[in-house]
């Protein structure tokens, strides 16, 4: 038996293939009850984070009673929901609880390369798997390039996540950018806006809000329907990445970001340029935000027969999880994703891009002749320099007359 840590009617979403797969060997477990937990004896037990102090206490019993454990995060790492842990707004404890440094779990289901690195970074070597995101699969192959960028729209759509701040003073910045972003499109009639905010968030800034589920369905239909998104950090940024729209991370806290794309507005003055690149955007920025998509979540497999995959491994080594192998899955292919280079794209200009043998002497003696100029520039002024400088044109000829 497979036991879920969590109330399916908020987290079952996250677990539906899984669950599909499974049927009656998965179960769900509301509450945090460990005792209970031990006495079912399961195979396996899956938390969907170890965000709140219940799950890390649940995973740190399953570790004293030899049972096999698997964290599945439902979502993206987030700077500040990793480095300011609160509850409700208010710290925990003394301070800020570290957050998976390391993680309690056996194993992390990680979404791509991105997080696996940074996971593991933080003391969980031979913890993290590389699975893609499963609930993303059925969208995964709508769209396979940006050609429908084309046929304009008109429409943006400004999302945050289901809890876009965590503390008073991210509540106030969250709103500010918000209210910004109303401000600057009710100057702008030729966009059309598609509110879909958490929360109160809607009343406070005086908008229409289109949130009208917590599925993810709704957003994905919503998504193919708009010309760009604007969204606070949150999974947005990959589904709009998934479905090849151009998403810019909404962000006036500054901060770093785990999960990047091409665009960003961290300040009321970067709005009017990221808008009017979002709806023209540059084959540069498309590509680079391809890049940054394959690199952040896994699309080599299917996410779904990789996660089946690892839960099924896992559960071979029910009784001697000492013996669990540092990779289960084959998490090898890390190296460095290339970018597409398409010269013929980037430099119009250049009528010998097409000729791929001759591309690299040419890139070479393009490098060469910028060189030669460069030094000529510098000559040039050194010349000069020495002129100004008194008597040297006497010296100078007096030192050719010696010879």
């Amino acid at each position: 038996m497979i036991l879920v840590i969590g109330d399916k009617r908020y987290i079952g979403r996250h677990f539906k293939t899984i669950e599909d797969h499974f049927g009656d060997e998965l179960e769900y477990m509301a509450e945090y009850e460990p005792n209970q937990l031990v006495s079912m004896s399961p195979d396996l037990v899956i938390v969907p984070d170890e965000h709140w102090c219940e799950l890390g206490n649940i995973v740190s019993f399953c570790n004293e009673n030899g049972i096999l454990t698997l964290q599945m995060m439902d979502g993206i790492l987030e700077w500040r929901r990793t480095w300011d842990y609160t509850r409700e707004g208010k710290i925990i404890g003394d301070g800020p609880n570290p957050l998976n440094q390391p993680a309690f779990a056996d194993k992390i289901a990680c979404l791509g390369f991105k997080d696996f690195r940074i996971l593991e970074s933080w003391g969980n070597f031979g913890k993290c798997e590389i699975t893609g995101m499963p609930r993303l699969k059925h969208i995964m192959n709508i769209r396979n390039d940006f050609s429908h960028l084309s046929q304009k729209k008109n429409r943006i759509l400004v999302s945050t996540a289901k809890t876009p701040a965590f503390t008073e003073k991210q509540v106030e910045k969250t709103i500010r950018s918000l209210t910004d972003l109303k401000e600057y499109f009710s100057e702008r009639n030729d966009i059309e806006i598609i509110w879909r905010i958490t929360g109160d968030y809607s009343k406070l800034i005086g908008v229409e809000n289109s949130l009208n589920d917590l599925t993810g369905k709704e957003i994905h239909e919503i998504i193919q329907q708009v010309d760009a998104v604007i969204t606070t950090p949150s999974t947005t940024i990959l589904e709009a990445m998934t479905l090849k729209v151009p998403v810019a991370t909404l962000d006036y806290h500054n901060q770093p970001h785990y999960f990047e794309t091409a665009w960003s507005i961290s300040a009321q003055t970067h709005i009017d340029e990221t808008v009017n690149e979002l709806m023209n955007p540059t084959a540069t920025k498309l590509e680079y935000l391809d890049f940054l998509y394959k690199e952040q979540l896994y699309t080599l497999e299917d996410p779904n027969s990789r996660l089946i995959r690892l839960i099924e491994e896992m559960i071979k080594f029910r009784g001697r999880k000492h013996e669990l192998p540092q990779s289960i899955l084959d998490n090898s292919y890390l190296g460095t994703l290339a970018l597409k280079s398409d010269l013929n794209v980037y430099y119009p200009g250049l009528d010998w891009v097409d000729k791929m043998d001759l591309k690299k002497l040419k890139l070479e003696l393009s490098a060469a002749r910028g060189t030669i100029k460069e030094l000529e520039n510098k000559n040039g002024k050194l010349q000069k320099r020495l002129n100004s400088i008194p008597f040297y044109k006497f010296l100078k000829s007096a030192k050719n007359r010696f010879k």
